[in-house]
């Protein structure tokens, strides 16, 4: 394993683990096996190693979804069981963690989402959304790219919102009241049969 993916995976580990503030460039040195001189070497300083590693785990984290929308045999599934994922995910990491990371994601949108190119090869869900108008389960009309950063904006309003975290909503009222509603409102008649169909059983995928 090279150096710099030594330094990103224990970089992402100890950041999920115990947040970023509580991590140090030592401790990463130290866990990671790698020197401290290597790091610099590598990453400019903390700051640039905190964007590179939240830029890895999308690129990672999107390569899951993009395996679950493959395998599902329609986007309605794949929706729910990118939900179900997203559920136990949400519980593998420090809530500090969730805290740190709202400064650095604008910077780390720009260099994943900086143009057409990049939006389609990064973001599953422009993925999901053509896939859903081939299966005749979106409707076809809707102009993708559009849609498509309407959702990254609104995943990242559900962040950066001061007052929807006063609110403190559930992860299960997140979806129910904001996402789905959406989803069903793009979907052709038959998928919001589909829709509705997985919506009675949504408490298997988020597991309540």
């Amino acid at each position: 394993m090279e150096a710099r993916e030594k330094i990103l995976d224990k970089a992402i580990e100890l950041f999920l683990n115990l947040g970023i503030r509580n991590v140090t460039m030592d401790s990463i040195a130290a866990e990671s096996g790698v020197s401290k001189r290597t790091i610099y070497e590598l990453f400019k300083d903390k700051d640039d190693l905190v964007v590179q590693s939240l830029r890895e785990m999308i690129i990672r984290h999107n390569q899951d979804m993009l395996g679950i929308i493959s395998e599902a045999g329609n986007v309605i599934e794949a929706i729910f069981m990118i939900m179900k994922m997203e559920a136990q995910r949400r519980g593998s990491f420090a809530r500090v963690f969730a805290e740190d990371i709202k400064k650095y994601f604008p910077v780390v949108n720009a260099s994943l989402y900086s143009c057409k190119k990049s939006l389609k090869e990064f973001s599953a869900s422009f993925t999901l959304l053509e896939k859903g108008i081939r299966e005749g389960i979106f409707r076809k009309e809707m102009r993708l790219d559009l849609v498509d950063n309407f959702l990254h904006e609104l995943i990242g309003l559900m962040h950066n919102s001061d007052r929807l975290r006063m609110l403190q909503p559930t992860g299960e009222e997140v979806l129910s009241n904001i996402f789905l509603p959406y989803f069903r409102g793009i979907c052709t008649p038959e998928g919001v049969i589909l829709m509705d169909k997985y919506t009675e059983n949504i408490n298997d995928y988020l597991e309540i």
